[in-house]
């Protein structure tokens, strides 16, 4: 019911579609059950003028004629503009829903992606919404258009016979049941359908993100049968849907054709014994036969909008998820760096697991800052905790700027001063120029191409078929790692910012493009306050000061000579890693 309501809500906002079509519906309505009412006069005349054989006027059959021709006419008319108004609101609200949504998800913080699927979301944003706006329209119109027509042709019948009306009422508690019943039945089977939807989704965003390793290790057959079964699943969701709605229609005829033999044997009964007249009788069974039509219809509205309201609860539910990020009502504007970033964390959980424990260091402005360790130690984390990626529980940690704490600092001013170069780089499927241009949209020229030879990326951009306007495919699949890197580092070149996070920038390079990133990335480290987190250790020498991580806490710190002397667990991961490179 809350999803109705908010939903209805939406749908007001469009007062003008709205209103009118409400108007041209109730037009239809009328003309839809006119015939039925007039019915009764053109019986009785007939009925009188054989009785007394007489001839029958035959200009009451121009008349009735003419204006049959007239309500087609403006119930033609009324049809076209209110289904061309319910779709202009369908499409307006699904347009500002599907907005809503976009801005929802991307304002997420990052621990809420790691929590979906990316086709589970993109479920969202296709399936979800196409659902919605085929039921939105059919669940105005439907009401506001059949059920008018009900009540209207109740009337006539109560007006022709109030005693045929009582029988008549055998149907409708039958009918509301049978309706209710299919609509519940309907909108779990399509909850299931919609999240079978996602499911898929996210097999194929998977397969074809990794064709490359499904056709190394030769497992297409396998990844056939997994899309098979998947793909089986929505068939059989979808057959349940076409179940339901195959066997309710024939129920509500069956329940309507026992009561309509009821009522016909009854109603010729009265008419033979003269309580009511023929004029009644038939008046009576046209508004009866028509009334068929309208409540089958709100049968399919019912089971339409379950399958809308069930769409839309999946769409309220990202809606209506809590960011933890959170923004305090006065936060300041942060100036740039001048003294230090303060790192202070007595603990820091995520999802339950401790993953920093006793972490105090300072990042002097216009240092190189390095963080070393082995998988798991808690580098990228501690990385991610300064953009806020995550965040901190005051009572057990915090960061600060200059004295600020960045809890205290707007979101957009905190990350405008933050440069990100990471190993796994996310190009879009966009020209190069935009690309690097990405944390300045509307620099010009020039200042690509100075960012771009800065990154070492001009060079082989130059040599490309489109130079800067060359498309680099989904993810930069057109061009080889290392150029992605150099597009990247490029990238951060333009947004100019004081601080500089580098995850492992370097570590899945080969010999030569890590040489030519390496420069490129010595060139972005300029004049910034950097931290590294490196797992080549021979990339982090000239760093002021290297952290070593290991289970959460720093172990050991110091520069890159003082640590091989210590000899300690900085020495034993460069022993290990020369050992190996040798």
């Amino acid at each position: 019911m809350n999803t109705f309501v908010r939903l209805a809500k939406l749908a007001h906002k469009q007062k003008f579609a709205l209103y009118f079509s409400i108007i041209f519906m109730l037009l239809y309505a009328i003309c839809s059950v006119a015939p039925a009412s007039f019915m009764k006069d053109i019986v009785d005349s007939v009925a009188k003028s054989l009785k007394e054989k007489e001839a029958i006027a035959l200009d009451r059959f121009y008349l009735v004629g003419f204006g049959l021709i007239l309500l087609i006419l403006i119930k033609g008319i009324s049809y076209f503009i209110q289904t061309y108004l319910m779709g202009l609101l369908g499409q307006r609200l699904i347009r500002d829903l599907r907005d809503r949504l976009y801005e929802r998800v991307i304002s997420m913080p990052v621990s809420f992606y790691n929590n979906q699927s990316t086709g589970e979301l993109t479920s969202r944003f296709t399936v979800d919404f196409v659902t919605l706006n085929d039921s939105i329209k059919i669940a105005v119109m439907g009401p506001l258009r059949d059920a008018p027509q009900i009540f209207m042709l109740l009337y006539i019948m109560f007006s022709r016979s109030w005693r045929m009306f009582l029988l008549t009422l055998i149907l409708l508690p039958v009918a509301a049941w049978l309706i209710s019943l299919f609509g519940n039945l309907n909108k779990k089977v399509t909850v299931k359908r919609l999240s079978q939807f996602g499911e898929l989704n996210s097999l194929l965003t998977e397969t074809i993100t990794g064709s490359r390793v499904v056709k190394a290790f030769s497992m297409e057959e396998y990844e056939c049968k997994r899309f098979k079964n998947e793909n089986f699943r929505l068939f059989r969701q979808f057959m349940k849907s076409i179940l339901i709605a195959s066997y309710s229609y024939p129920l509500l005829e069956l329940s309507a054709g026992i009561c309509g033999v009821m009522i016909l044997v009854y109603g010729g009964y009265l008419s033979n014994k003269g309580v009511i007249s023929w004029g009644d009788y038939i008046s009576f069974m046209t508004s009866f036969v028509l009334l068929n039509e309208p409540i089958k219809k709100m049968n399919g509205i019912n089971l339409k909008v379950q399958e809308g309201l069930a769409a839309a609860s999946r769409i309220f539910s990202i809606l209506d998820s809590e960011t933890k990020i959170h923004e305090i009502p006065d936060a300041k504007l942060l100036k740039t760096i001048q003294k230090e970033i303060k790192i202070d964390i007595q603990s820091f959980k995520y999802e339950d697991q401790p993953v920093l424990q006793d972490v105090s260091v300072s990042l002097k402005a216009g240092t190189i800052t390095a963080f070393v360790g082995s998988s798991g130690s808690g580098k990228t984390t501690l990385a991610n905790l300064i953009p806020r990626f995550f965040d901190l529980e005051r009572e057990s940690a915090s960061i600060s700027i200059d004295g600020v704490d960045i809890r205290d600092i707007t979101l957009k001013s905190l990350r405008s001063q933050i440069a990100i170069v990471t190993q796994e780089v996310i190009l879009f499927n966009d020209t190069i120029s935009n690309n690097i241009s990405y944390g300045d949209i509307n620099c010009s020229r020039q200042k690509i191409i100075d960012a771009a030879k800065a990154g070492y990326a001009h060079d082989f951009i130059s040599e490309l078929p489109d130079g800067y306007e060359q498309h680099v495919g989904e993810k930069g699949a057109r061009i080889s790692g290392g150029q992605r890197q150099r597009i990247a580092i490029s990238r951060a070149l333009i947004k100019n910012a004081p601080i500089l996070i580098l995850d492992e920038a370097t570590s899945a390079l080969d010999t030569e493009s890590e040489k030519e990133v390496q420069a490129a990335i010595e060139n972005l480290m300029k004049n910034r306050t950097t931290l590294v987190i490196a797992h080549r250790l021979s990339t982090i020498r000239h760093a002021d000061v290297i952290h070593v991580l290991k289970a959460g806490r720093i172990i050991e710190s110091g520069s890159h000579e003082e640590l091989i002397q210590s000899d300690g667990e900085y020495k034993r991961l460069y022993d290990m890693q020369f050992q190996n490179n040798s």
